[in-house]
């Protein structure tokens, strides 16, 4: 058996040659971006065809060439502080444009096909750049050295690429940087380190990645993620404090979600959710689409404003009774849920979906929405109106109403609406 001392020898060695890896992976890496940069031939941009600070039809498809503004080529664009290079044909993002137009706080590369981005591209925007949009290209691979030119960078957009991976520290320089969109490229893991430099940074979409997990504590101060359709399976409890707007729909291998955190707004539609268990404070929550979803539990139905649980697999909802400030209610199409709490205590509830009706209705004086699905019939709406429209056969939709609210008062002064056609059916 090894001593304890020997023990402490083999993992120092096994961290100096992990450390020495990295360390010589990253050198590689500089060494490569380097030998690019030097052979790639910068060629002159001759014209650009553009429409105020719009320009197309750049083409420069060659892999060891460069676009090369000139300051002769860029003097119709001095009074803009916006350039959106689109529908071109751009291998490697253009050198030079910001020593050429050094007032630009936006560039745009869209569409262009590009596939590289490199440090040099941004010398000469480092006081004044602050949105970088490089969306619907081909970008693969991105190095770690690529933004250190954009301190003042405030958005980034780098979505609809390929990206497969991103470096540590990519984002390391971006100390203002408060949106980044990452959406719709081919990320499978993302580096618990990535974004905890960046403390103005307030949302981050991740949408249509290929993402299972999310590392704990990537997201510590932000307002609003977005990881909608990936391969989420699991979140931890403790992965956020405190969040604005938390969308995590579209994950069908997530089946269980118990969240610790405060969030205003949590979208979560579309999952493969079993079990949902809320221990913070939680406004609006939309959990439709959950077709085994049996199990909701929220610690704080006080703060709970709106609620949409539509085609899930639920019984009972005991927590209601406590959702003293509920406006928004969504319950069609749980044909297991037979009833809400008897003891209802909120009554300024102002848009009501049930599969079946219930007596709380007539308790209900603010009510101005109102839909019951009742065995696959046609929906049926109720809703307060400025006015009446007289149509064709009223009575026989009222009593068509009455029949499926079985006996049900209605409240008072509200309306009946179908398709295009309103008309009063209150119990005076």
């Amino acid at each position: 058996m090894l001593s304890l001392r020997k023990l402490e020898d083999l993992l120092t060695i096994l961290l100096f040659v992990a450390s020495n890896c990295e360390s010589q992976m990253l050198i590689k890496e500089m060494e490569a971006v380097k030998s690019r940069r030097i052979q790639l031939k910068e060629v002159a941009v001759e014209r650009l065809d553009c429409q105020e600070s719009l320009c197309v039809g750049l083409e420069y498809p060659s892999a060891s060439e460069v676009a090369f503004f000139g300051e002769n080529i860029t003097n119709q664009l001095n009074d803009y502080k916006a350039l959106v290079i689109h529908s071109s044909r751009l291998t490697n993002l253009p050198r030079n444009v910001f020593h050429s137009l050094p007032q630009l706080a936006e560039f745009h590369v869209l569409e262009s096909e590009v596939q590289h981005i490199e440090r040099e591209c941004f010398r000469g925007g480092e006081q004044n750049l602050k949105i970088l949009n490089l969306g619907g290209n081909a970008i693969k691979k991105i190095a770690g050295n690529t933004f250190e030119l954009s301190t003042e960078l405030e958005n980034l957009n780098l979505s609809d690429n390929i990206l497969e991976e991103l470096p540590r520290g990519v984002f390391l320089a971006l100390k203002k940087l408060q949106q980044l969109n990452l959406s719709n490229n081919h990320l499978k893991i993302v580096s618990p380190d990535v974004f905890s430099p960046l403390k103005e940074l307030q949302s981050v979409n991740l949408d249509r990645n290929l993402l299972n997990e999310l590392p704990r504590g990537l997201f510590k101060d932000l307002k609003l993620l977005s990881v909608r359709n990936n391969l989420l399976e699991r979140i931890s409890m403790h992965m956020f404090a405190s969040m604005e707007y938390l969308i995590i729909s579209d994950n069908p291998q997530l089946t269980q979600l118990h969240l610790k955190g405060d969030i205003k707004e949590l979208q979560a539609t579309n999952c493969g959710l079993t079990s949902v268990i809320l221990d913070g404070r939680i406004i609006s929550l939309y959990l439709e689409n959950n077709f085994h979803l049996g199990d909701v539990r929220i610690t704080q139905p006080q703060t709970l404003e709106q609620l949409y649980l539509t085609n899930a697999n639920l019984s009972s909802l005991g927590f209601l009774s406590k959702a003293t400030r509920l406006m928004d209610l969504d319950l069609p199409a749980i044909e297991t849920l037979k009833d809400v709490p008897y003891k209802w205590k909120s009554k300024q509830l102002k848009r009501l979906s049930l599969t079946y009706p219930t007596d709380i209705i007539s308790e209900l004086k603010d009510l101005n929405f109102l839909e019951i699905n009742q065995e696959k019939l046609q929906e049926i709406y109720i809703k307060h109106v400025d006015y009446d429209l007289l149509v064709n056969e009223d009575k026989f939709k009222c009593e068509h109403l009455r029949e499926l609210l079985r006996g049900v008062q209605v409240p008072k002064d509200v309306t009946f609406w179908e398709e295009d056609s309103t008309l009063n059916c209150g119990d005076n």
